[in-house]
């Protein structure tokens, strides 16, 4: 007995695509639990015992292209922080142990690339934790407000020393007398006694 053909129905076109959005960049660390400070607009002020205080102005990533693995570039949160009125930054490889590290400048020129900063403001921890080179806690700093941070002292233009001028009464210097015209051999080129 012959199976009668089932019915069969031509599937459904393919839904026309959106046209594509472009992918916001990627906030790291800021999908993970504990990142719960965010100050839209305003610095984040994060005190510790022995009236230390850290105002967080802004974040950012440094990105450094490996040679030996082009596919996967190491990055490094940056935040920038004002401390007793001088701009400094804490780094690390995410927001949960950040190292203490100089203006964003010298931290630029150590790492050997630039500080990407974030347009907008990205989820904070609750605790800063400062952590030394091997990883030893330094310091925990709880987070208190969201405010301006200080203003930061400009920093002091070195004075360049003043050339002294010539007195106009001085005799000229002579003139460093001119080697002889002719073709220069190099020292040792002439064994001893060939020109005697």
């Amino acid at each position: 007995m012959a199976a009668a053909p089932a019915d069969v129905q031509p599937a459904p076109p393919p839904a026309a695509e959106s046209p594509a959005q472009p992918e916001s960049a990627p906030t790291f660390s800021a999908n993970l639990p504990g990142l719960t400070v965010v100050c839209e607009g305003k610095a984040a002020l994060y005190e510790g015992s022995k009236d230390v205080s850290v105002w967080v102005t802004r974040t950012g990533v440094i990105a450094v292209e490996n040679p030996l693995r082009p596919l996967t570039p190491e990055t490094t949160r940056v935040l920038q922080v004002v401390i007793a009125g001088k701009v400094a930054t804490a780094y690390g490889p995410d927001l949960f142990a950040l190292r203490r590290g100089g203006s964003p400048a010298a931290l630029e020129s150590a790492t050997g690339g630039p500080v990407r900063w974030d347009a907008a403001a990205t989820a904070l921890p609750d605790t800063l934790n400062i952590v030394s080179e091997t990883g030893k806690p330094l310091a925990q700093l709880p987070f208190q407000s969201c405010g301006a941070a200080p203003e930061v002292a400009a920093p002091k233009a070195v004075p360049k020393a003043a050339r002294a001028k010539p007195k106009a009464n001085a005799p000229a210097k002579p003139a460093a007398p001119k080697a002889p015209p002719g073709i220069g051999l190099p020292q040792g080129a002439l064994s001893d006694g060939v020109l005697q």
